[in-house]
């Protein structure tokens, strides 16, 4: 009797297993405005973006089908950039919108079939009455004959507390739902809550979805936070220069070093930051300070083609003016800055992996003189 229980217990974890490798989506629908054009479609995981599948749509008809066990965030991508944002679920989605529309933002009653779409614009709707009612009570709170009677000043006082708890209790009460994890993610870049509210969500979050890739991605980007800015402690860093040469932080740790962070735009915006790397580079070579100067790119970082209508990627050239290490982070490819915000980073770290430094601001003179500091001192 025993061996049948465990025989059946085990058929029973296979159907399971293959139930839910299984699961897909079917995203067909129609884009007003186009006929025959290539659309993409990417999968934004909390740390990047990564292309599942391109189409092209006939008269602006399309269709994408794949395999999820989990509700994601896409992209849809037509060229000149244009881009829009959906929910996909591991379901039959339809879609209606006008490449007008792809403004690089979530398309709202747009898409029908996904659930997970359905619980970001019922977020949205409410978020917004919410934030009308506040102002409703703000509004009436600089109105005479309420600022000057405290009972009614309290009572408004007391609804606009109650409507300023909405966004925790929702992400609350929803937090098994992969939209709220991933709208936790965007307050936290937006900077609309601090690290510790993503502490305490993720209390909720690692209990009501502990699989869920977004919520796999706070874990780690509260870490890495954790590491850099609490304990002071510069983390491992293994990567490829623009020379093709390995790097490995763990085994040049026994030096100074200076972290340059910085994001690449156009020729013309980066030129400043070259400057500001050769003034860094010759202090940082009479104070034996390593230099190490990390590019933040991305794919969507396009300049024109010089006598044509064609775009392509800017992309770093090797230099051999350049006396200092090059790395260059496409799309985060690095580690470290995935869980960076998209500011400029300085850190200084000494022979022991700790950051005595961190400046978040571009400012070479102030960086210069901070360096003057340190490479002062016994």
């Amino acid at each position: 009797m025993k061996k049948i229980f465990v025989a059946y217990l085990l058929i029973s974890i296979c159907i399971l297993n293959v139930y839910s490798q299984e699961k897909e989506f079917v995203l067909k629908g129609m884009i007003g405005g186009i006929q025959e054009e290539t659309l993409f479609l990417y999968q934004e995981t909390g740390e990047n973006v990564i292309l599942l599948d391109s189409v092209t749509t006939k008269n602006g008809e399309f269709q994408f089908s794949g395999k999820t066990d989990h509700a994601f965030v896409a992209q849809l991508g037509l060229s000149k950039n244009r881009r829009a944002k959906i929910f996909i679920s591991p379901s039959s989605m339809n879609l209606l919108a006008h490449q007008d529309e792809f403004k690089h933002d979530f398309l709202i009653k747009k898409l029908t079939g996904s659930e997970a779409q359905n619980r970001y614009e019922d977020f949205q709707n409410k978020l917004q009455k919410n934030n009308q009612e506040k102002l409703k009570i703000a509004n009436d709170l600089e109105l005479p004959e309420v600022y000057s009677d405290s009972i009614k000043k309290k009572t408004f006082l007391a609804e606009y507390k109650r409507l300023n708890k909405f966004k925790k209790e929702y992400f609350h009460n929803y937090a098994s739902s992969p939209v709220v994890s991933y709208l936790i993610f965007q307050e936290y870049f937006g900077a609309k809550c601090s690290l510790d509210d993503v502490k305490e969500y993720l209390k909720t979050l690692n209990m009501a979805n502990p699989n869920g890739i977004y919520v796999k991605n706070l874990n780690l980007r509260v870490e890495m936070i954790e590491q850099i800015f609490i304990k002071q402690e510069f983390p491992a860093l293994n990567s490829t220069t623009i020379n093709e040469k390995a790097y490995h932080f763990e085994a040049q740790k026994n030096k100074y070093h200076l972290f340059y962070i910085w994001r690449a735009w156009t020729p013309d915006k980066n030129e400043i930051q070259y400057q500001a790397l050769d003034t860094l580079q010759t202090i940082c070579k009479e104070n034996g300070i390593e230099l190490v100067s990390i590019i933040r790119n991305s794919s969507y970082n396009l300049i024109p083609v010089v006598g044509t209508k064609d775009w392509k990627q800017w992309r770093p050239i090797a230099d051999s003016s350049h006396q200092y290490t090059e790395i260059e982070s496409i799309d985060n490819s690095v580690d470290l800055i995935k869980y960076l915000n998209r500011q400029f980073h300085a850190f200084l770290v000494n022979n022991k992996g700790q950051i005595i430094y961190h400046q978040d601001a571009f400012d070479t003179k102030l960086l210069v003189s901070e360096l003057a500091k340190f490479v002062s001192m016994p």
